[in-house]
């Protein structure tokens, strides 16, 4: 059967394409984990979705560079993070200072009691999702 090699990412086309794709490295200039964070940015600078005081959570967070958006846009001028921030994902992600991290698949009771363990009783103002499969 054939495949497709558009999707392998092991493709030397696809590497290449990926290495000079200039949201790429932007997003590795300014720290980002992945160069989906300027969807993220376009969005909320358009539709200011996400502020100060809100219970945020990610699905799907891995590598984390949507959480980190969010963390930055939460985080006040003295450097204090006003809200929550809860990041999801079935693969493990390194952490983010200030954010909590859930590993496990969402749609699993024991994962929901802990994000509502997190959460303490507050409610959640933004769900964020930027999931594809691998």
């Amino acid at each position: 059967m054939p495949v497709s090699e558009k999707k392998l990412r092991s493709n030397p086309a696809w590497i290449k394409r990926h290495l000079t794709d200039p949201f790429v490295k932007r997003s590795v200039q300014e720290g980002y984990r992945a160069r989906s964070v300027y969807k993220l940015m376009e969005i909320d600078d358009k539709d200011k979705i996400i502020k100060p005081g809100m219970s945020v959570v990610d699905l799907g967070a891995a590598p984390g560079s949507w959480t980190q958006i969010v963390k930055e846009r939460l985080t006040d001028k003295e450097g204090r993070l006003d809200g929550k921030v809860i990041a999801m994902d079935i693969l493990p992600m390194d952490p983010i200072e200030g954010v909590h991290f859930l590993q496990g698949d969402f749609r699993e009771q024991e994962v929901a009691d802990q994000l509502t363990e997190l959460l303490e009783g507050e409610k959640v103002d933004v769900v964020l999702s930027d999931m594809a499969p691998n």
